[in-house]
């Protein structure tokens, strides 16, 4: 076996290695007249023109047609540059600003950031490697500039922010982008986030060398899903849940079974065949409805598929799917973010008392009792217990949870994952489903 690799360097090594990708360098500074008079195209473009521009930004019309919309505004403006540049270099760093993403494109193409932060007009940020890094030579000339500049990157996801919806979620499909914005009255400063979405599909080799899991573990792994074990995958934000899920359902999950995958926002994009990939929906006009993660979960239930993948539970709709896993839907897997396998049960019965059930916070517990079988607790790319859901303790009202594996640290200081035992529950489950451990 090769030296060990840290997954979380190898995310920025394959990053750096796309095909066909490669990071612009910053273009020199504009003059400020030069500046206004793109802002000024720029923002009669994306007021009278918004639907064309979502139009194109989602391949729904020829780039060519936005291009004909700017030269003509920018003739009957006279608002040539001058000796700076032509008519058709002011078309073009126009389409720049209103399609891509202005002067914070460069961060955009880096593929060692994963975050930029635009806290007002002067006070702007990237994360790379879990850092956060003041990025001085990105600023905006005040709050207005700011805020039109926000409004251009919305519009071309097809959303709109004003004083009326002065916060707002949207996503950039194509370049893998979720972005959130603010403007007055309720952010007083205007800001805007932009954080990428990426899929990695790491190998085996990739895992077993970073020691996410040993040979033992992922036997282990292995035979519960096969044995259509409702798996809860645990940990908290970055420990890699989703791509432990990924390659769990890749990996083992038969070729031939009908997989659901629900989803708020898309990101584990399986490569499954027989698979039905949903996603939630947000409301976008008075007339328009939402379709809600819970939403999902039900029709889910109607669709005759073999396992139900949640990407992350969140809120209300871990009761609907609990109840599923608990009456006869096997196979699950989840993800939720904790701090611990006990945090896990507390977060998970939680979030089913948002569905305002006429039930107590223990009977909840004991629900839960009854549909999740298996605990994997991850944390920094590293799986450190498994555990397993043994049922509910009446007389302490509790979730009986036994480990099957746990990490401790030994002597060298090194961590090491230890096999413990297997409930006699578990071993019988796993002899009712027909796999042998």
């Amino acid at each position: 076996m090769g030296a060990a690799v840290d997954l979380k360097e190898e995310v920025y090594r394959r990053k750096r290695g796309r095909e066909n990708k490669c990071i612009e360098s910053v273009a020199p500074g504009h003059t400020e007249q030069v500046d206004n008079i793109i802002q000024t195209i720029t923002q009669k473009i994306t007021t009278d023109y918004g639907d064309l521009v979502n139009q194109v930004s989602r391949g729904e019309k020829e780039v060519q047609v936005l291009e004909n919309v700017v030269e003509k505004t920018i003739v009957d403006l006279g608002a040539g540059l001058g000796r700076a540049c032509s008519t058709r270099e002011t078309v073009t760093k126009v389409m720049d600003s209103i399609l891509g993403y202005g002067i914070l494109q460069p961060y955009i193409n880096d593929p060692e950031i994963t975050d930029i932060f635009v806290n007002g007009p002067d006070n702007v940020y990237k994360r790379v490697k879990g850092e956060d890094i003041f990025i001085p030579e990105v600023h905006w000339k005040n709050n207005n500039h700011l805020e039109q500049y926000i409004r251009s990157v919305l519009v071309r996801c097809g959303r709109k922010i004003h004083s009326g919806i002065p916060l707002v979620d949207a996503r950039d499909v194509k370049n893998k982008l979720r972005i959130n914005a603010g403007i007055s009255p309720v952010a007083k400063i205007p800001y805007i986030t932009f954080r990428k979405h990426t899929v990695y599909n790491f190998t085996l080799e990739d895992f077993l060398q970073n020691g996410t899991f040993t040979q033992e573990v992922l036997d282990f792994q292995q035979k519960a899903v096969e044995a259509r074990l409702n798996l809860l995958i645990a940990g908290p934000t970055g420990s890699g849940k989703t791509t432990l899920l990924r390659f769990l359902a890749e990996q083992f999950i038969p070729p031939n079974q009908r997989v659901v995958v629900l989803e708020e926002e898309e990101e584990l994009m399986l490569r499954l065949h027989n698979l039905v990939a949903l996603e939630a929906k947000k409301k976008s006009g008075e007339e328009d409805t939402s379709v809600e993660m819970e939403d999902m979960v039900r029709n889910a239930l109607r669709m005759a598929m073999r396992r139900i993948i949640l990407g992350e539970l969140r809120g209300k709709e871990a009761f609907t799917l609990l109840r599923a896993f608990g009456t006869g839907h096997d196979g699950g897997l989840t993800t939720i973010h904790a701090n611990d396998t006990y945090n896990a049960i507390e977060q998970l019965a939680v979030m089913m008392m948002y569905a305002n059930q006429p039930l107590s916070y223990t009977q909840l517990k004991r629900i839960i009792s009854q549909s999740v079988d298996l605990i994997i607790y991850i944390e920094n790319y590293r799986v450190v217990e498994v555990t397993s859901v043994d049922g509910f303790d009446e007389n302490k009202n509790d979730v009986i949870l036994n480990p099957v594996f746990v990490t401790e640290r030994a002597e060298d200081g090194r961590l090491n994952c230890r096999f413990c035992s297997i409930s006699s529950n578990l071993r019988k489950l796993f002899w009712q489903r027909g796999v042998k451990i």
